[in-house]
């Protein structure tokens, strides 16, 4: 009898072991994993006070991502989007009595202006200015290439 009791507890114990090496491989292999998912920290914000776009040079197709964060109660006017031929591509007003944060995107594209007829159109140097308050302008470039599947979304206008 004595001979059976040891089995046992050779069998609960072979069970703990297993179970102590699975708990210490799967939170392991979660940190591992999760490692690999962290993004890349290098990424180059273009900032002006409390406005700052995510990148100077972005693709067609792509959006262009505007953080503004910690907008004075003076801080009022508006920015306006300069596009590369100079026409006013966008306006956007701000006031930070109403908000001191929000968020803003847009795509470059040709659906809004007149003179930006083809998308060949919207690739060149690009300015964020400011009105109302003195901080410096924000430039930024589209480049002649595309973002994967976004061909079939801007297309030229014609007659231009």
């Amino acid at each position: 009898m004595k001979t059976k009791r040891k089995s046992g507890k050779k069998k609960h114990t072979g069970s703990i072991i297993v179970l102590i090496i699975i708990a210490g491989v799967i939170p392991a292999g979660i940190y591992l994993y999760n490692e690999q998912k962290v993004p890349p920290s290098n990424e180059q914000w273009n900032t002006s006070g409390p406005f700052a776009i995510n990148r100077n040079q972005y693709k067609l197709g792509e959006n262009v991502f505007m953080v503004v964060t910690g907008l004075k109660p003076s801080d009022a006017g508006q920015f306006e989007i300069i596009d590369p031929k100079g026409g006013i591509f966008s306006t956007v007003p701000f006031n930070g009595t109403m908000k001191s944060s929000f968020n803003y995107f847009f795509k470059p594209n040709t659906e809004r202006v007149e003179k930006l007829c083809k998308p060949t159109d919207l690739v060149g140097n690009w300015t964020i200015i400011f009105q109302g308050v003195s901080y410096k302008a924000i430039p930024f470039e589209v480049v002649n290439d595309w973002i994967s599947g976004s061909q079939a979304e801007i297309k030229p206008i014609d007659p231009c």
